[in-house]
C-alpha cells in the first residue's frame, strides 16, 4: 500500500517538472519495450508457472529462449530506431530507442525472476523487490529530475528501478539449481529447450499472440494513435491513465500474479467461490471507490498543478469505463490458460484488437478525446464479455451469472451519473463528498463483509 502511494505522489511531482511531450515520449518508449519483452519470453513464463511437470526443464527453456530472443529483438529495434521515431513524430524517441538492447535485457531478466518467484509462491519476496524498485526510483527521480528535466533521465531512472527489482529477486529467492546454471549455455540443453518449444508450439504460439495483442490493444491510444497524433496528446493520455490507472493497475497486477499460480493449484469449486467473492467486492466497493477517486481528482489536479494538465481531466472520467471494468477482467485473465483453452482467449483478443482499433480509427475523425471515449466504451464491453467467457469455461450457468451481474452494475452507474451532475453545480465538491460518504457508510452497516475482504486484500497478514 505504501509503495502505491509513493509512486502516485512521485508521478504528480514529476508531472510538474516535465512536459506533455516528454510524457508522450516516455510512454511510447516504455510500451515499445513492453511489446518486445513480452515477445522475448514467447509465453514460456506462463507455461512454466502453469505446468505441473518438468519444472526445471521449463525454467531452463524460459531462460535460454529469453536470452536469444531478447538479443535478436534488441538488435532489430536498434536498427529501426530512427524509423520508429519518425513513425511516432518524435526524433528524440528514435534516438532513445538506439539504446533499447540493454533495456530489453533488464526487462527479460526481471520477467524471468518474477516467473521463478510466482512458481514458488514467493509473494513476500516479490513485494519486497517491488518496494525496493519504487524507493530507489523515487529517490533518484527526486534528486535527478529536479536538476535535469529531460525525458532520457526519466527513462534511465525508471529502468534502473526495474534492474534493482530483478537483482533483489535474484538475491532473495533460493539459488537456481546447479543443473540449470551449468547448462544455460550448453548446446545439448539448448536442443532440449527447443524440444520443449516444439512440443508445446501450439500452446506457446497462442499464449504469445494473446499477450502481444493484449498489450497492443490495451494501449492502442498511444501505440496506434501515436502514429496519427502529436506526442503532446500522448502525454495527456499517459497522465490520465497513470492517475486513474496506477491504483487499479497495482491492485489488479498484484492480484493477477497471486491468482494465476494459486488458481493453478486449487480445485475448480474453490476457484469459482473466490471469483464470486471478488466480484461482490469489486462491484460493491471497488468501483465506487474508484469513482470517488476520479471525482476528487477533478479538484485536486488543478489545485496542485494549476491549469497545465486540465486538458487531461475529461479523459480521467472516460478511463473509468476502461479501468473500472478491468477490475473484473485482469485478475482472472489467466482462466482460459489454466483451463488449457488458450485459443478462446486468442479469439477474444483478436476480436478485441479489431474492435478497439476500429473504434479509434473512426473516433479520431472527431477528435482525440472522442476517440478515447469510444475506445473506453468498447473496452468496457469487451472486459465484461471476457468475464462471462471465463465463467463459461468454469461451467457456471451463464444466464444466472448475467442476471446476477446486471443489477449490481446499476449502483456504480447511478453513482457516476450523480457525481457528474454535481460536478457542474456550485459546491459540487461538498455535495459529491456527502453522497460518497453516505454510500460508504451504508455499505459498512449493510455489507460489513465487503470491508473485511477489502482490508485483507490491501493489508494482507
Amino acid at each position: 500500500m505504501l509503495r502505491r502511494i509513493i509512486s502516485l505522489l512521485l508521478f504528480l511531482v514529476i508531472a510538474g517538472w516535465l512536459s506533455q511531450a516528454d510524457f508522450g515520449i516516455f510512454r511510447s518508449f516504455s510500451l515499445i519495450l513492453l511489446l518486445l519483452s513480452t515477445a522475448a519470453t514467447f509465453g514460456l513464463d506462463l507455461h512454466y508457472i502453469s505446468s505441473q511437470k518438468r519444472g526445471l526443464l521449463n525454467l531452463l527453456s524460459l531462460i535460454q529462449s529469453g536470452i536469444m530472443l531478447s538479443l535478436g529483438l534488441g538488435v532489430l529495434c536498434t536498427v529501426f530506431a530512427i524509423s520508429l521515431g519518425k513513425l511516432y513524430h518524435s526524433p528524440e524517441l528514435g534516438r532513445l530507442l538506439l539504446f533499447s538492447l540493454p533495456v530489453l535485457g533488464i526487462e527479460v531478466l526481471r520477467l524471468v525472476n518474477r516467473a521463478w518467484a510466482q512458481k514458488q509462491l514467493k509473494f513476500r519476496e516479490l513485494a519486497l523487490a517491488e518496494t525496493l524498485n519504487v524507493l530507489l526510483y523515487s529517490a533518484l527521480a527526486i534528486v535527478g529530475i529536479f536538476f535535469i528535466r529531460e525525458v532520457w533521465l526519466y527513462l534511465t531512472i525508471y529502468y534502473l528501478g526495474n534492474l534493482a527489482e530483478a537483482l533483489c529477486l535474484w538475491k532473495l529467492l533460493p539459488p537456481l539449481p546447479d543443473s540449470i546454471r551449468r547448462r544455460v549455455f550448453s548446446k545439448q540443453a539448448l536442443r532440449n529447450s527447443l524440444a520443449v518449444v516444439k512440443i508445446n508450439a501450439a500452446f506457446l504460439a497462442n499464449v504469445n499472440s494473446i499477450n502481444i495483442i493484449q498489450v497492443y490493444a490495451g494501449n492502442a491510444p498511444i501505440l496506434f494513435l501515436g502514429m496519427l497524433a502529436a506526442p503532446e496528446q500522448m502525454g495527456l493520455y499517459f497522465f490520465a491513465t497513470q492517475l486513474i490507472g496506477v491504483p487499479v493497475g497495482m491492485l489488479t497486477g498484484s492480484l493477477s500474479q497471486v491468482f494465476f499460480p494459486v488458481f493453478a493449484l486449487q480445485e475448480k469449486a474453490l476457484v469459482i467461490s473466490n471469483i464470486k467473492r471478488y466480484t461482490a467486492l469489486v462491484l460493491g466497493l471497488g468501483l465506487p471507490l474508484l469513482i470517488g477517486y476520479a471525482f476528487g481528482l477533478q479538484y485536486i489536479i488543478p489545485f496542485l498543478l494549476g491549469d497545465k494538465w486540465n486538458a487531461a481531466l475529461p479523459l480521467i472520467y472516460y478511463l473509468l469505463l476502461f479501468y473500472g471494468s478491468s477490475l473484473l477482467h485482469h485478475p482472472i485473465s489467466g482462466i482460459p490458460i489454466l483451463c488449457r483453452k488458450p485459443e478462446w482467449e486468442l479469439i477474444w483478443n483478436v476480436v478485441s484488437f479489431l474492435l478497439r482499433i476500429g473504434a479509434l480509427a473512426w473516433g479520431i475523425r472527431f477528435g482525440y478525446n472522442f476517440a478515447v471515449l469510444l475506445f473506453c466504451i468498447v473496452s468496457a464491453l469487451l472486459h465484461l464479455g471476457f468475464y462471462l467467457m471465463a465463467l463459461v469455461l468454469l461451467r457456471i450457468n451463464l444466464l444466472s451469472a448475467i442476471l446476477n451481474l446486471l443489477p449490481r452494475l446499476l449502483i456504480p452507474g447511478a453513482l457516476t451519473a450523480l457525481l457528474l451532475l454535481m460536478n457542474r453545480l456550485q459546491g459540487g465538491l461538498l455535495f459529491g463528498s456527502a453522497l460518497l460518504l453516505l454510500y460508504f457508510a451504508a455499505t459498512f452497516f449493510i455489507r460489513p463483509d465487503l470491508w473485511q475482504d477489502l482490508k485483507k486484500l490491501l493489508l494482507p497478514a
